[in-house]
């Protein structure tokens, strides 16, 4: 027998000349497999559905004989063999082995299942460090093993056990693939080919189409160059048959290129019927004195849109594509899931000119591109300019941390200088958008412009019928209405409008609770809703209540202040319906919510929300330390992080200088009286500064429940805080008169018998801002000559 091999779970050793290696030849062992590779005869079969013997260099009359030698050896090798002596081997066994045959090994033990061992020779091949174009290479250069993978990628994803590292292995692939065709040299030779026979140019439209914009630089330089006719020609078809991936690096060189290319290049992205071709062309038709440019920039026009050119609609068409770019369209970006984009620009003198930007901030750079155009077309587009300023804010909010934006350098200024520069007018505009987006960060930088520039009426009056101010006060995200409620007091309104009764209470609200976070936990399964409410109160949430139904917990989204994270866990039908019920309800529509589904409702529901930031579709079985990250994360893309202690201390303070201006001018539109209830309350909860100040403005409202409240608070304390409490209590008597009870007026009195120093002098001067009667004041005298 020539050699011999067994295959299976535990690599290989070698007793009495005999190699057993852990390895099964193809396809499905439980059953004979036959084939002829090079003259020899290799010939495999199960033992037990346990292990394989491969069989190779054995003539085929000894093939039997050979067998029954082979089968009666494994028997006894694998009765001698010690376990531990198999696995010590496998390691080094693998070492052996060359990448290209790891991956059929790899393919192998997927289609067999044996997920262990498949899983070990995928982590073999990732270990290796393999780069992603060597990867593609061992897969595409070999036209078996290309279709061979893609089976045994798509089977291990099934398999829970493979699923993973079958994803890292695909991911890889997908990389080399990119990398492969995006490589300058290999664009350049693949251009090449599109002069070749009908195989090459077939294969190399298919390699320069998946190079995508990458591609276009090379493919504009031969028709700039006008040296080869049938290449040109070819290269102009795939330009238009790329449609999207072509648009916008033609459409930034259509302006700078000679006329005959602009007239190439016209007719070409009309030919691509892509409507975000229509802005540029437009402004090619309004703008060029060249008739025959001019015509072929009609005629674009009219394959794309079926109308005559609008020359006067340059602005509005630039401002319509960048709100498309702003709503981060799935259509416009031309590469999905992939960290960068692509911006271009043309120099005459160098060409078409590609600069990577990061995903995250890429769609803002495009708004603002479009705007700016826009907004040199037509500098009153009222539209053109919030749009900039909006995405401005929002680049800002999306930065990601430690990146150098390639396109607004760091010495720039910030959003928030051209905001205020651009007065109140255009920020109510951001203010209404961010509303309507239901975007909380995006609505807080307005309204900080807007309390920079606005003057008083203008802040409460709007533009037209929309008041966005006003709105923002009812707005579901409690630091957008406490930032609008600030912004409202502080301007002093001498004119009643709409909404000024919610200004005071806001305010008072966060003094007492600008750091508390309320959740929902919404599921049938009363343990499921234990176990969700103790890990959302561990992430710092109240969870006034859990319920199986969004009518189950309707009491509890009235009486809570605002509900900052809901999670669902129902049947797929039930999860879609609460959603929709969810976003038609005021307190809830900016409410991150949390969907936990299984994989067929994920499936159906995750496509619909992929890109809502406010709602998070995941599936069932995630780990408690899986799920409290996809909250944060959801809840920080949402409404931002958490409000701090320090932050909510900075809200307090904010709110009580507001609540205490307004009491001393006793503004006649903002009622601080409307605050009291919960002022007093948080009179009890809070201290230090913050209780001295809440006592400060109480002490300025005409209320009796507001001094009797000052009162007990000052009874309660002690030592220097007792005597500024007191003196807050005398500050009301003075302005207000006697409105305490005949009990608290007793024990002042017996209070300040008892006392001395300070604390003596305090409670005096207060006896005599009461204005008490002979009758009260003469057991005091007595008391004191005692």
């Amino acid at each position: 027998m020539g050699s011999a091999g067994v295959h299976g779970a535990y690599d290989s050793i070698e007793t009495g000349g005999v190699r057993v290696r852990a390895f099964c030849w193809m396809g499905d062992c439980s059953s004979w497999r036959f084939d002829a590779v090079s003259g020899c005869q290799p010939y495999a079969f199960s033992l037990a559905g346990f292990l394989s013997i491969e069989v190779t260099n054995v003539p085929m009359p000894r093939l039997r004989t050979s067998l029954f030698t082979l089968s009666l050896a494994f028997a006894v090798l694998t009765a001698a063999a010690p376990f531990g002596e198999m696995a010590r081997a496998q390691e080094s066994d693998a070492q052996e082995l060359s990448n290209a045959q790891l991956l059929k090994d790899f393919d192998h033990f997927v289609f067999i299942r044996s997920d262990e061992l498949a899983e070990a020779y995928a982590q073999a091949i990732l270990a290796r460090g393999i780069s992603p174009t060597e990867f593609v290479g061992l897969i595409e250069d070999d036209p078996k093993e290309s279709e061979r993978f893609q089976n045994a990628i798509r089977q291990a994803m099934l398999a829970p056990m493979l699923e993973e590292v079958a994803g890292e292995l695909f991911n890889l692939y997908e990389r080399g693939r990119l990398d492969r065709a995006r490589n300058a040299d290999e664009i350049a030779r693949n251009i090449q080919l599109l002069g070749g026979n009908p195989r090459a140019r077939m294969l190399a439209t298919d390699r320069l189409r998946e190079a995508g914009e990458f591609a276009v630089p090379q493919l504009l330089e031969v028709l700039l160059a006008r040296r080869n006719q049938p290449l040109e020609s070819q290269v102009e078809r795939l330009l238009v048959n790329m449609g999207g991936d072509a648009v916008n690096p033609l459409a930034a060189s259509l302006f700078d290129v000679d006329a005959i290319t602009k007239s190439r290049l016209a007719l070409m992205l009309g030919r691509t019927g892509r409507s975000e071709a229509l802005p540029y062309l437009t402004d090619l038709y309004a703008t060029t004195d060249d008739s025959a440019v001019r015509e072929a920039a009609a005629q674009g026009i009219r394959l794309i849109a079926g109308y005559e050119p609008r020359p006067e609609m340059v602005a509005e068409l630039y401002t319509q594509l960048g709100e498309q770019y702003y709503g981060h369209s799935k259509g416009l970006t031309r590469f999905r899931d992939e960290t960068h984009q692509l911006l271009w620009n043309y120099d005459p003198g160098v060409g078409l000119l590609m600069t990577p930007i990061r995903t995250e901030v890429f769609h803002e750079a495009k708004t603002m591109e479009l705007a700016e155009r826009a907004m040199a077309r037509d500098a009153e587009h009222e539209e053109a300019i919030a749009l900039w300023l909006a995405a401005n804010f929002s680049r800002e909010i999306d930065h990601p941390e430690g990146y150098e934006n390639p396109v607004y350098p760091a010495s720039r200024p910030d959003a928030l200088f051209y905001a205020v520069m651009a007065g109140a007018e255009s920020t109510q505009r951001v203010l209404a958008r961010s509303l309507e987006d239901r975007d909380s960060p995006l609505a807080r930088r307005a309204i900080e412009a807007l309390s920079r520039t606005a003057g008083d009426s203008s802040l409460w009056e709007g533009q037209g019928a929309s008041r966005p101010l006003l709105d923002a006060l009812a707005f579901p995200e409690r630091r957008v209405q406490y930032d609008a409620a600030i912004a409202l007091g502080k301007a002093k309104p001498n004119r009643p409008f709409p909404g000024a009764e919610r200004i005071a209470p806001i305010l008072a609200g966060a003094v007492r609770d600008a750091s508390q976070r309320f959740a929902l936990v919404i599921t049938q399964d009363i343990e499921r809703q234990q176990e969700l409410s103790e890990l959302l109160q561990k992430a710092g949430y109240q969870v006034p209540r859990a319920g199986r139904s969004l009518h189950d917990v309707q009491a509890a989204i009235a009486d809570s202040p605002g509900i900052d994270l809901i999670v669902v866990e129902l049947a797929t039908d039930s999860t879609e319906g609460l959603l929709e019920s969810a976003r038609q309800m005021q307190k809830l529509q900016a409410t991150p919510i949390l969907a936990l589904l299984p994989q067929t409702g994920w499936n159906k529901l995750w496509p619909r929300y992929e890109t809502n930031t406010l709602t998070d579709v995941a599936r069932a079985g995630l780990t408690r330390e899986q799920l409290a990250a996809r909250i944060g994360q959801l809840v920080s893309t949402a409404s931002g992080d958490p409000v701090s202690e320090s932050e909510a201390r900075e809200y307090a303070l904010a709110s009580l200088d507001v609540l205490h201006d307004l009491a001393i001018s006793r503004n006649s539109v903002i009622d601080v009286a409307d605050a009291a209830t919960p002022l007093m309350t948080a009179l009890g909860d809070q201290s230090g500064d913050v209780k001295l100040r809440i006592a400060d403005v109480l002490a300025r409202m005409r209320k009796p429940e507001a001094q009797r409240a000052l009162m007990d608070a000052a009874m309660k304390a002690t030592g220097s805080v007792r005597v500024a409490l007191l003196d807050r209590v005398t500050e009301s008597a003075r302005g207000f008169g006697n409105m305490l009870t005949d009990r608290q007026v007793s024990d002042l009195i017996e209070l300040t018998t008892k006392s001395a120093g300070r604390e003596a002098t305090a409670g005096a001067a207060l006896i005599g801002a009461l204005n008490l009667s002979e009758q009260q004041l003469v057991p005091l005298i007595l008391a004191s000559e005692k």
